[in-house]
C-alpha cells in the first residue's frame, strides 16, 4: 500500500539513514524545499549538510498518518510528530513525487508546531 511506502520513507529520515548523503540524495527530489519547524525556508543541500552535521538525534515518534492523492504521481503525506517524552509536538507535511520509474522522491516538507494534546 502507498501509504505504508511512504510512511516507511518518511520515517527513515529519523534513523539511521538521516546521515546518510548517498540515501538522501537518492530520496530528496533535485528541486527539494523545506519550511522547518523553526520557520527556515532550506533547499535540498542546506537540508543534507544539516542533516549530515547532526552528532545524536533525539527518537522521534511519528504517527497519525493520512494520504492524499493531488495528481498522478503526487501526493500529500499529513503526520504528527514529538519527541519520545512528548516534547516539541509538530504537524507535518510532505509532497511526494513518482518518477517514472517508479522511484518516489520527496519535493517538499513543512513542520509546524503543534499544540500538546491536538
Amino acid at each position: 500500500m502507498l501509504l505504508e511506502k511512504l510512511r516507511l520513507l518518511e520515517c527513515s529520515l529519523n534513523g539511521d539513514r538521516r546521515n546518510d548523503r548517498e540515501w538522501l540524495e537518492r530520496l530528496l527530489h533535485p528541486e527539494f524545499r523545506e519550511i522547518t519547524r523553526s520557520g527556515l525556508m532550506v533547499d535540498r543541500s542546506e537540508t543534507i549538510t544539516s542533516l549530515l552535521g547532526e552528532k545524536m538525534a533525539s527518537a522521534i515518534i511519528s504517527s497519525d498518518f493520512r494520504l492524499t492523492e493531488m495528481a498522478k504521481g503526487c501526493v500529500m503525506l499529513h503526520y504528527r510528530t514529538s519527541y519520545a517524552d512528548g516534547s516539541r509536538p509538530a504537524l507535518r507535511t510532505s509532497c511526494w513525487l513518482c518518477s517514472e520509474e517508479g522511484q518516489w522522491t520527496l519535493f517538499f516538507h513543512q513542520g509546524t508546531p503543534a499544540a500538546c494534546g491536538v
